[in-house]
């Protein structure tokens, strides 16, 4: 009966200290109704007598206690009930913003903690609201040890905290970055360090990511040819991406040579990377082209476009006719103002015949130059 009727179990038995129990769990967890008015209040202290370590009882005299507005009370009854169980999520929550109210971020994290341990569908909306805190320096200590311990919670956390102000985030993690090099912060990891490479801070993102991302090579990324390290999936839009379909592909072969196939006809990206660069400025692009076959010549085209979070400068298109074999002609892109990060796509078209296309790209170079194509 106290499980399928609780409401009407604590009816017959007021005083019995399960079903009271069972129906303030129903009347608070399943309907979600805080509330305990004074008969609920003595039934749960008749219960206690015979159960007095019955956690949702205590918390039954505290949610009592805070309707009646007696928060000293209501803060015992529930310190009372969590030192019985940190299993009870409402009591759990109900300290936890106690806590917060009172600018107790250490104590709050606690409550937060256990709350999200017992009950990991909370994490949803509560995470939503740890990271509003993030500005506050003692909060960002306060959650620092769990991110250090890798409570279950903070892969979440820090991932949904790198879209905030950008300079409390470099704060939060800078000083736990050993402990986010486990792989399942990758994606924050790379997500703050685009985000410190876009507004100009190109030392600083790719310290983020040396030390947040295990094995990450800032030097060998720097390199413009294809490697290892600046094709590396792990650092997002920073490092060559190949996307691929029917009609185009393209992969790394041998000594870092980008090859790359192409259906009759068909059009596609090859490869795309957001290259950090300095405003206002002139780069050269300079590579090898190898017709690899012969009977289906296939285009190759690259666009450039300035990605700066307040503003897009387009840059020309460069077009290159395939040719069948050597040093192709060195294009120059400029950046406009505000511009910190260039997207530079390489495009290719397939050729007007029955065979596919295939060419090779490599000794591709870049650097700062003048003018126009040279």
């Amino acid at each position: 009966m106290r499980r399928a009727n609780p409401e009407a179990t604590y009816r017959a038995r007021p005083t019995d200290p399960g079903a009271v129990a069972a129906a303030m769990n129903d009347r608070m967890v399943v309907r979600n109704q805080f509330e305990a008015g004074a008969d609920d209040a003595a039934n749960a202290r008749a219960g206690l007598r015979q159960d007095p370590l019955n956690r949702v009882l205590l918390r039954t005299l505290g949610v009592h206690e805070e309707i009646s507005r007696r928060q000293p009370e209501a803060l015992k009854a529930m310190q009372m009930a969590s030192r019985v169980s940190r299993r009870d999520s409402i009591t759990e929550l109900w300290l936890a913003e106690y806590h917060r109210r009172n600018a107790a971020p250490a104590r709050a994290l606690v409550h937060y903690d256990a709350a999200m341990l017992v009950r990991p569908k909370l994490q949803y909306p509560l995470l939503a609201e740890l990271v509003k805190q993030i500005p506050d320096r003692r909060f960002r200590k306060a959650v620092q040890p769990y991110i250090r311990r890798e409570a279950s919670w903070t892969v979440s956390f820090v991932g949904t905290a790198a879209a905030e102000n950008l300079d409390d985030v470099v704060a939060l993690v800078d000083p736990v970055l050993g402990s986010l090099a486990n792989g399942r912060n990758n994606t924050a990891i790379a997500r703050i360090a685009y985000r410190l490479a876009a507004r100009g801070d190109l030392s600083e993102s790719m310290s983020i990511a040396e030390r947040g991302i295990r094995g990450f090579d800032s030097r060998k990324f720097a390199l413009f040819d294809f490697n290892k390290a600046n094709t590396d999936s792990r650092l997002g839009a920073l490092a060559w991406s190949m996307p691929q379909d029917e009609r185009v592909s393209s992969s790394i072969e041998g000594n870092e040579t980008l090859v790359i196939s192409a259906s009759p006809l068909s059009s596609g990206i090859a490869a795309v990377r957001d290259i950090p660069v300095q405003p206002n400025s002139s780069y050269v692009l300079g590579y090898k082209l190898a017709n690899v076959t012969p009977s289906a010549v296939a285009e190759l085209k690259w666009s450039a476009q300035c990605i700066d979070s307040a503003t897009a400068f387009p840059v020309p298109e460069a077009a290159s006719a395939m040719q069948s074999s050597g040093s192709a002609p060195a294009y120059a892109f400029t950046t406009g103002a505000g511009c910190h990060l260039l997207r530079l796509t390489a495009r290719v078209t397939g050729a007007d015949s029955t065979m596919p296309a295939q060419l090779a790209i490599s000794d591709l170079r870049w650097r700062l130059g003048k003018g126009g194509p040279t």
